[in-house]
């Protein structure tokens, strides 16, 4: 199963950009930033009395390619960090306070190359749609919890498959410069191989960005 996601993943960011590699117009770099709210399913002592969702900043960058009038590219990366705590017993991490003496804080990077459809009101209005798998790496940095670090690493590290759905707009304000905002969904693909007896939602994650979209010279 493994094999297969990742193999898929590959495709999906190999195959659209290989298909186009000689149509792809470069439009702009945009800097974006917004707020994450990450479900959690998981518990500590008793099923159903989950610990608390995830709610933080995402900071992030994104790279908008045209294919053609109407189909575009859109790679990005996005940062987030969140304080979680490693149960052994139930061999996978839980949200949890800064103050909780087994936290660590966890460093995220959530990838995706991005492909969709504009719809081109006008000069002025954009409405965009996309969707694409996503690669979600975590990494624990620091915190009282460090002897869980190695572990919580091994359970975190198998959380890295999402597929992402996408709707936003976008209006130009200068020759040079646009305003943007996102809404997205990001679907955990990887409650289907894990088993760990969570609901399927358990890591959900739904996103809101506004960005600067500085544009390519002409």
């Amino acid at each position: 199963m493994k094999r297969f996601t990742v193999s898929l993943f590959l495709a999906a960011l190999i195959v659209p950009a290989s298909l186009s590699a000689f149509s792809l117009t470069y439009e702009g770099v945009q800097g974006e930033i917004g707020l994450l709210w990450k479900m959690n399913e998981g518990y500590d002592t008793q099923e159903g009395d989950s610990g608390p969702d995830t709610l933080t900043f995402t900071p992030g960058v994104s790279f908008f390619f045209s294919i053609n009038e109407n189909w575009f590219m859109r790679p990005s990366v996005f940062y987030y960090g969140q304080t979680l705590e490693y149960l052994p017993e139930r061999e996978y991490a839980i949200p949890v306070d800064y103050s909780n003496i087994n936290s660590l804080y966890v460093a995220g990077l959530f990838m995706q190359p991005g492909f969709g459809y504009r719809f081109i009101i006008n000069e002025k209005h954009t409405i965009g749609l996309q969707t694409s798998p996503a690669l979600n790496i975590q990494v624990p940095t620091f915190g009282p919890g460090s002897s869980d670090r190695a572990d919580m690493f091994s359970s975190l590290i198998k959380e890295f498959l999402y597929w992402t759905f996408s709707a936003w707009y976008y209006n130009p304000l200068t020759e040079r410069f646009g305003f943007s905002f996102k809404l997205e969904a990001g679907i955990p693909l990887y409650n289907l191989y894990l088993g760990r007896g969570l609901p399927f939602n358990d890591g959900m994650m739904f996103g809101f960005q506004v960005g600067i979209r500085v544009l390519a010279d002409r």
